[in-house]
């Protein structure tokens, strides 16, 4: 006798693993989470105007991208003043919290390792 299986995308769509589903939308929330510790902060501004999407993050201060890549307008390099923070700000948190991440989703889905 056959065994008769849903469709793969009913499958992921009930475990929350389609594309912007609710893994997807954890996973980033997460990640959000971890990288706010990293981003530059003079006010604050910079890590309030953000914009979270079930699949991006886009900080939105008009100023986000030089402060992302470590310049100023000019072209010269920036000098971060909060101990910690600096450019590139999404691969220095993958760097050192990457682990813990991964770690908060699995336990999110129940797989715990």
């Amino acid at each position: 006798m056959p065994v008769k299986l849903k469709p793969t995308s009913v499958i992921k769509a009930r475990l929350g693993i389609e594309p912007n589903g609710r893994v997807q939308k954890f996973f980033t929330n997460t990640c959000y989470k971890h990288m706010d510790k990293y981003v530059p902060k003079d006010e604050g501004n910079l890590r309030i105007n953000v914009s979270i999407q079930a699949d991006s993050i886009t900080y939105e201060s008009p100023y986000a991208h030089y402060q992302y890549k470590g310049i100023s307008k000019s072209g010269k390099p920036l000098n971060y003043q909060t101990p910690g923070t600096g450019d590139y700000w999404d691969k220095r948190m993958v760097s050192a919290e990457m682990q813990d991440v991964d770690k908060e989703v699995q336990n999110y889905v129940g797989g715990k390792k």
